[in-house]
């Protein structure tokens, strides 16, 4: 079959996105980070994570003097620098979900946290009484400073104290359906006079007409413009 000039750069503009953002996903997806404050920060050495989020350098740091201790320092640029300790597992604490290993969290000298803590449990904290006292980081919404408003908390300490899960730039799933939508609309372009036909195969000898042909091309390219967006959204998102 015959393809027009147009057709035929859609085409190689769809295969040109296929090749250039499979390269970007295996970079991306090879060199895996820790994500912090929306973030992605590059370990840097065996526990060392290193980046620049928000504007400013960051520097974590876990060193660990026992078995049951880990000291994790938050540095952020010259605004702060928070030094954390956890003390985990301590003697269990009797909880409303049975006994469960006991948890102390301190910031600069300051208990942050003292009760419980159940790794492999949704919201396992508890309080020294045993009741359940889930940790949520929550951030006040502002257009200024994006540090303004930051506070190391016990949630963020405990999860490097323990060991953050990794993380990189770029999403397989919204990768593969860019590159599904990429093919159907390949189809569509090679096909287009076929599916016409298909679509209309009650009619006798049916052949679009030149204005349904010159809203096709139009449809073709603005759904070229949102597949690369969608490729371009599935680089930047981390997962």
């Amino acid at each position: 079959m015959e393809l027009t000039r147009f057709q035929k750069i859609l085409l190689a503009a769809l295969a040109g996105m296929l090749v250039f953002f499979s390269v970007l996903m295996a970079v991306f997806r090879s060199s895996p980070g820790v994500l912090f404050e929306e973030g992605l920060l590059e370990i840097a050495g065996e526990e060392v994570y290193t980046g620049r989020v928000k504007g400013e350098p960051v520097a974590i740091t876990v060193t660990r003097p026992s078995d049951s201790r880990a000291v994790v320092e938050f540095a952020v640029g010259d605004r702060f620098r928070d030094v954390c300790q956890v003390d985990y597992p301590l003697t269990p604490v009797e909880t409303v979900r049975g006994p469960v290993d006991g948890i102390r969290v301190t910031k600069n000298g300051a208990v942050l946290f003292q009760g419980a803590y159940a790794p492999d449990m949704e919201g396992g904290w508890f309080d020294e009484n045993g009741d359940w006292a889930p940790q949520f980081t929550v951030r006040a919404c502002t257009g200024g400073d994006p540090w303004r408003y930051y506070e190391t908390d016990a949630a963020t300490a405990v999860a490097f104290a323990l060991g953050p899960g990794t993380a990189a730039h770029g999403d397989p799933g919204l990768f593969g359906l860019s590159v599904f939508l990429s093919a159907l609309l390949a189809v569509q372009i090679v096909f287009h006079r076929q599916l016409f036909r298909f679509q209309h195969r009650w009619a006798r000898d049916p052949e679009p007409t030149e204005g349904y042909l010159a809203l096709e091309r139009a449809v073709w390219l603005l759904a070229a413009v949102v597949i690369a967006g969608v490729y371009l959204a599935a680089m930047v998102t981390v997962s």
